[in-house]
């Protein structure tokens, strides 16, 4: 009976109250890792939010690969040595756009790997359009 007098005070008091307060939760920026195609080669492209894939995303954050292998999976490190891991559908390049065609793992978390539309994300340093194969994001969201 107590109990339930001192959680009814604290109820109408907003004392103890479970629910955050306004402007007390942050989005979190969406991860990405776009498989792209560079004309001469192929890279995996790391970005911590993917709002901003529309530049090279730096030296450490680029890993050059030999293909994607679909079918099965793959794997490229990164300059910071970080490792991500793919697997991608057999057939996952004539998949429409938008369909999930594999997974991803970086070692802390998974991912979702989707047909991209071949939309170009930069222009490296020898001229070559790198265009977005797939692209993998992380599944927390």
């Amino acid at each position: 009976m107590q109990f339930t007098k001192l959680a009814i005070i604290a109820f109408l008091s907003g004392v103890g109250m479970a629910a955050p307060s306004e402007g007390g939760l942050v989005k979190r920026a969406r991860e990405s890792v776009h498989l792209v195609d560079c004309v001469t080669y192929q890279a995996a492209d790391y970005y911590a939010d993917d709002s901003k894939d529309n530049v090279f995303p730096g030296n450490n954050n680029e890993c050059v690969t030999v293909g994607f292998h679909e079918g099965s999976s793959a794997s490229c490190r990164f300059g910071t040595g970080v490792t991500f891991s793919w697997a991608l559908s057999s057939g996952a390049r004539s998949s429409p756009n938008g369909l999930k065609v594999g997974t991803g793992n970086n070692g802390f978390h998974n991912f979702n790997c989707f047909r991209d539309d071949n939309h170009v994300l930069y222009t490296d340093g020898n001229g070559h359009t790198c265009s977005s194969i797939y692209v993998c994001f992380d599944s927390f969201i």
